[in-house]
């Protein structure tokens, strides 16, 4: 199974990149006081990583089952959004503030895809690798990706990158 995956082939990613204004607009209503440091249950890794500049925004999927439903009701469009995918695990705003350096690492979960739709995408060097494969944010274009093959991430720009990040059961 490769690392990263088609988004043409997901029957989901039209109407998700269709609602990218609206998910925007909410994402910047909220505060970065409301973000929290990165889910220690994302990845795994044997050298330790800088995720100090990762936050997350939950809105499906974690144990804080009253703060994400009032995130949801906060952001309306984004959850509406988040819902009509098929095989939903969760869902949430992923933030990296610029230094931020997620190491070679492997997710956790079995059986499932990630998908970023990438909504503040800063100039400058910044991106994610599969091995040799390096792949770039473009606002508004999902990504979708096997997140159990090694892979790192990095925002070495001047600003904060924002993504939408799903996780939706491997058809």
């Amino acid at each position: 199974m490769p690392a990263v995956h088609d988004p043409s082939r997901f029957a989901f990613v039209p109407a998700l990149e269709a609602a990218c204004s609206a998910v925007l607009a909410e994402l910047q209503q909220l505060s970065s006081a409301e973000f929290v440091d990165s889910p220690d249950s994302l990845t795994t890794v044997a050298d330790g990583y800088d995720e100090t500049g990762w936050k997350w925004f939950g809105l499906y999927g974690g144990s804080a089952v009253d703060v994400e439903a009032n995130n949801r009701v906060r952001c309306p469009a984004t959850a509406a959004a988040c819902a009509a995918v098929p095989g939903l695990v969760n869902a949430g705003f992923s933030w990296f503030r610029p230094g931020t350096h997620l190491y070679p690492h492997r997710g956790e979960m079995q059986g499932v895809l990630r998908c970023h739709l990438p909504l503040l995408v800063p100039e400058g060097d910044l991106g994610m690798s599969f091995g040799d494969e390096v792949c770039r944010w473009v606002a508004g274009r999902c990504l979708v990706f096997d997140d159990t093959v090694e892979h790192e991430a990095w925002n070495r720009a001047a600003s904060d990158r924002v993504v939408l990040l799903v996780t939706f059961a491997a058809p």
